[in-house]
């Protein structure tokens, strides 16, 4: 299920700054893959915690995050704003487990 963006506060700063989409979309790859190194990072202090094909589905997930985060360099407006609504979708996802 979608949740609407709540309406914003004209006593502060807007949701979305035009011209912001790739820093944005930039910090949001970066926190996902923080998330995925932190998951990886645990794993590997606790061998057999998590079984290995979920931590090769974090390795995975984090190496295309990186490589999402690098296209974002030579990516367009439509591009930019699919990997900042993506990331920042995977983001809440990753927060809530």
């Amino acid at each position: 299920m979608t949740v609407p963006l709540p309406p914003e506060d004209p006593d502060r700063a807007p949701f979305h700054l035009p011209g912001t989409d790739s820093v944005q979309a930039h910090e949001a790859v970066m926190r996902v893959v923080e998330a995925y190194n932190a998951r990886l990072a645990a794993a590997r202090s606790s061998p057999g915690r998590d079984a290995a094909d979920v931590v090769a589905g974090w390795r995975e997930a984090r190496d295309r995050a990186v490589d999402d985060g690098d296209l974002l360099a030579t990516a367009g407006a439509e591009e930019t704003a699919r990997i900042a609504m993506e990331y920042a979708s995977r983001l809440r996802e990753l927060q809530e487990d």
